[in-house]
């Protein structure tokens, strides 16, 4: 059985191992209600080590954004925590689409997640360091 240093310490390699080879990924984003209606555009760090995609307390607040009664355990540099769920519109490019977030009164930038860029055909090239486009796979 794993213990929770453990966990920590592969997690933390692993954070290590994608900043050295991958390094700092920034993309412009827009981050959005649901409707569309209030869009506010920032850079966001790709966050290959994050599941989800996590926005800051203030941008939620200033979106509007509804928090769906439910929280979210997740495991971050500083220990365990439960952050709310709620749902935004995200752009990148020319792609947009409705994800879950997660919203943290500890982060001051967006962090897209990989279930946002997989819902949007969208990878990290490690050579370029640059997002590209993908084909989902259907099986």
């Amino acid at each position: 059985m794993i213990t929770c240093v453990e966990v920590l310490l592969i997690r933390l390699l692993s954070y290590i191992y994608v900043e050295i080879v991958v390094g700092h990924i920034e993309v412009e984003v827009g981050v959005g209600d649901l409707e569309g209606g209030k869009i506010m555009c920032t850079k966001a760090l790709v966050g290959t080590g994050a599941t989800l995609t996590i926005i800051p307390e203030d941008l939620a607040k200033r979106l509007g954004l509804k928090r769906v009664g439910e929280k979210v355990k997740v495991v971050t540099a500083s220990g365990f925590e439960e952050l709310e769920l709620s749902h935004a519109l995200i752009e990148i490019g020319s792609k947009r689409r409705i994800t879950p977030v997660l919203i943290s009164n500890k982060i001051d930038r967006v962090i897209i997640g990989v279930v946002t860029l997989e819902a949007m055909q969208l990878r990290v090239n490690p050579v370029t360091e640059k997002l590209e486009e993908f084909t989902a796979l259907f099986y």
